[in-house]
Parts: C-alpha cells; sequence; structure tokens
C-alpha cells in the first residue's frame, strides 16, 4: 500500500515538473499574430524610442494647432457678429435717447407758465392744435348733415398719347470726320418739340444748326495774286441748317432720371462760301482764272442715332445731355454753285469740301433743358 502511495507521488512530481518546463516553453517562444502566425520581434532603443515619442509629439501639435486655427476663424465670424450687433444696439440706444430727451424736453415746456424761445415748435403746436380742433368738429357735422358729398379726384398721369408736350432747346458741339478732313463746328445747337406716345415712347421734331470756319489750303493762288501774303490760304465758312423727325424710347420712367435711346430722319440745307470775295482775275499758262464770289448749295437727307438721359429737377423742369451719331444719306437731292467751275477752281474746292462734311461721320454731345407743359 505504501508502495502504490509513494509511486503516485512520484508520478504526481514528475507531471508537474513536465508541465512548468512546458509552460516556460510557451511563455519564452515567438509572439503569433492574429492569424496565427509567428509575429517578429522588434528591436529597439532609447533612442528609437525617443524619435517616436517625437513623432507623436508633433503629430498632436499639428492636431491642436488645426483646431485652434478653426477655433480663431469661429471667433472672428463672432466677432464681426458681435460688432454689428453692437453698433445696431448703439443706434437704437442714441435713437432712444433722444426721444426721451425730445419728450422730455416738450412736458417741461408745457408745464412752464412763459416757456422761452426753444419752446416755440412744442406751444404754437399745441395751439395750431387747438384751434384746430372745433374746425374739424364743424366740418364733421357738416359732412353728417349733408345728403351727399363728392370729392373730385386728383388728376394722375394715365399714359395717354400727347399727354405730356416737352420744349427741348440744346447746344453742344459736333465733329466732322470724313475721308479727308477732320472738323469741328463753332456752334451747334437746336431746339425740339416732343410728346409722348406711350408711357416709354415718344416723337417729336426739331430744327438745328451748325457753323465752321476752314482754311483752304488745297488752293493759295488767289491769296497770293491779290494780297500778296505769303502762302497764307483762304478761309472758308460752311453753315447748315435743317429738320428733323425722331423717335425716343425711355429704358426706365422714373420720378428723376429717365435714360432713353433714340433715332431720327433730317432734311439739311448748307451752303459754303469764302470769306475772302473780292473779284480777280489772273493767268496762269495761257489759261484765265477767275477768283471771288465763289458759293456753293446744296441740300441731303442725314439720318442719326442718340443716346442720353432726362434729369428733372422739378415735375416740370429739368436738363437733357444727350450724345448722337449722323451722316448724310447717299448723295445731295440739289446743288448750286455760284460760279463756272471751269474758270473757277476753288468753285470746286467749296463743292469738294460741301460733299465731305455731309458724308462724314459726325459726333455730337449736347446739353440744353426740358420744360413739360
Amino acid at each position: 500500500m505504501k508502495s502504490r502511495n509513494l509511486l503516485a507521488l512520484m508520478l504526481a512530481l514528475s507531471f508537474s515538473a513536465a508541465y512548468a518546463q512546458s509552460e516556460e516553453q510557451v511563455l519564452n517562444s515567438d509572439p503569433i499574430d492574429v492569424d496565427g502566425y509567428l509575429k517578429e520581434k522588434q528591436v529597439t532603443d532609447g533612442e528609437l524610442e525617443q524619435i517616436k515619442s517625437e513623432i507623436r509629439k508633433q503629430k498632436n501639435e499639428v492636431q491642436l494647432n488645426k483646431d485652434k486655427s478653426k477655433s480663431y476663424n469661429e471667433l472672428s465670424k463672432t466677432t464681426e457678429k458681435l460688432s454689428d450687433t453692437t453698433e445696431d444696439f448703439i443706434d437704437s440706444k442714441k435713437s432712444a435717447q433722444k426721444d426721451i430727451a425730445e419728450y422730455n424736453a416738450k412736458i417741461k415746456c408745457l408745464m412752464e407758465e412763459t416757456p422761452g424761445k426753444d419752446c416755440d415748435k412744442y406751444v404754437r403746436n399745441r395751439n395750431n392744435q387747438e384751434a384746430q380742433a372745433p374746425v374739424e368738429q364743424e366740418v364733421k357735422v357738416q359732412q353728417a348733415a349733408a345728403t351727399s358729398v363728392v370729392e373730385a379726384p386728383s388728376a394722375a398721369p394715365t399714359g395717354a398719347a400727347f399727354e405730356e408736350i416737352k420744349l427741348l432747346p440744346y447746344a453742344g458741339t459736333t465733329q466732322y470726320n470724313g475721308k479727308v478732313e477732320q472738323l469741328e463746328a463753332e456752334l451747334a445747337a437746336g431746339l425740339r418739340l416732343e410728346s409722348n406716345i406711350t408711357t416709354r415712347f415718344s416723337m417729336g421734331m426739331g430744327v438745328n444748326y451748325s457753323g465752321l470756319k476752314t482754311n483752304d489750303f488745297a488752293n493759295n493762288m488767289y491769296s497770293v495774286q491779290n494780297y500778296g501774303n505769303g502762302y497764307q490760304s483762304r478761309e472758308i465758312q460752311y453753315k447748315s441748317m435743317g429738320i428733323d423727325l425722331y423717335g425716343k424710347f425711355f429704358i426706365t420712367k422714373g420720378e428723376r432720371f429717365r435714360p432713353y435711346l433714340g433715332a431720327g430722319l433730317g432734311y439739311n440745307r448748307a451752303s459754303a462760301k469764302y470769306t475772302e470775295n473780292n473779284n480777280n482775275n489772273t493767268f496762269n499758262n495761257g489759261n484765265m482764272y477767275n477768283f471771288g464770289g465763289e458759293e456753293y448749295k446744296t441740300s441731303y437727307f442725314s439720318g442719326q442715332v442718340m443716346a442720353g438721359t432726362e434729369i428733372m429737377i422739378t415735375k416740370g423742369f429739368g436738363i437733357n445731355i444727350e450724345a448722337a451719331y449722323s451722316s448724310g444719306l447717299g448723295n445731295s437731292v440739289s446743288s448750286q454753285s455760284a460760279k463756272n467751275a471751269f474758270n473757277n477752281p476753288d468753285q470746286n474746292r467749296l463743292r469738294d469740301l460741301g460733299n465731305e462734311i455731309i458724308n462724314s461721320s459726325a459726333m455730337s454731345v449736347f446739353a440744353g433743358a426740358v420744360v413739360i407743359f
């Protein structure tokens, strides 16, 4: 019996020693990852751990800086909102304080038996109200006693045709840009009479005048022969008068500013002559040429486009600013020369200059008044 117990004890001790040895081997064996494979040991030292610590620290600072930047942006937005609300609060406070001060001043003036000049507006308003009270009561009594009272409605613009008549005097400058000549009018002016067709569209007619002077640089033989004044050329005077029909479309129909676009067709009568018209005859290469008394007259049609605005100062008066482009439509309708061009070379110069101006591109800038009837 004792031998059996001794044998069992020896077997238990042997099994315990084997189990302890196996457990130590398991603990000292290489680690195994989640997939069941052996995981290699990571070699490290103090320097590597310091580097990893610095990386973690910098990552934390990066995240911290992002959070700070986001917070500063939110702080800027809330500060802007705070500024707006504070400004509104200050305005409201000032307005309320002004109303309170006005109320206190009014009460003080009404309480005083002999108010000063500062109280005139309060005392006068009160006296007016007291004086008007009996009148208003009397009017109410009369209205109640009357069988029927009909008030005439106030007249208001309906937009009917020819409801508004306008007179438009104007003046300005005109630049003629031809193929050869570039001239500027000394005076460009006119007068228009205009009426509405609808609330946005109007039509009118007008008369216009322009005049300019230029020198005949192409032919100075007359000046040399007649005056002996070197190479100074003769002076040419050009005048034009016309009538035109036009239409305007108002982009907006405001009370004060009325910008518009327009177009028109005109008939013009023009004349050109020399300011020095003393008769003189001269011979050149066996031919006799006559100088003096030349004049050229012509009539022609023209077209124009315009853009501008009316600026009303009162309901019946305002100013008008306009830019316009115009040019002749084809050749002259009729023309007349004072001299025969064969023996009068300057007559051709007047005709050429007149045709040059007629067919040029005329740019104009005008300013005038608007008078509404």
